[in-house]
């Protein structure tokens, strides 16, 4: 899976979600909203040549690790996926989901799914301007003998 394609299966499961939420089924919103989040993250790690983990815990510390502390994304963005994930896994648990918390988390997906784009965007300026060819360097200048003592 390529970047292009990780965001655009966040973007259908935003869209999925954004259904379930006006339908009210909150939990099953949340799920997908977290979905479509993991998705963007399981991209960015992707276009970094890091392959994420099988599990969704693994995704996201290597997400924060790689993408948000070295690589400089908005930390908004993943602490926004920490929050998504930990509503997941309640969700998940007690299936017991107030209806406005389906779209608070529809909200948070878009921004870090709009942020993940956004970056994945800039890196591929940042990787066309490093491949771009330099103008050759100059050779060093040659290093005088050295004095013997």
């Amino acid at each position: 899976m390529n970047a292009g394609v990780g965001v655009a299966r966040a973007r259908e499961e935003l869209f999925a979600a954004h259904l379930l939420g006006t339908t009210g089924f909150a939990a099953q919103t949340v799920a997908l909203a977290y979905r479509a989040a993991l998705a963007a993250a399981e991209a960015a790690l992707l276009e970094l040549g890091r392959p994420p983990g099988p599990e969704p815990a693994a995704v996201v510390a290597a997400f924060l690790r790689h993408v948000v502390a070295e690589r400089g994304l908005d930390p908004e963005a993943g602490r926004l996926l920490r929050s998504l994930h930990n509503r997941a896994e309640l969700a998940h648990d007690d299936g017991a989901v107030p209806t406005e918390e389906g779209p608070s988390a529809i909200k948070d997906a878009s921004l870090v799914v709009d942020t993940v784009e956004a970056w994945l965007t800039h890196s591929d300026f940042v990787a066309i301007a490093r491949s771009a060819p330099k103008a050759p360097r100059a050779a060093p200048k040659p290093r005088p003998p050295r004095k013997r003592r």
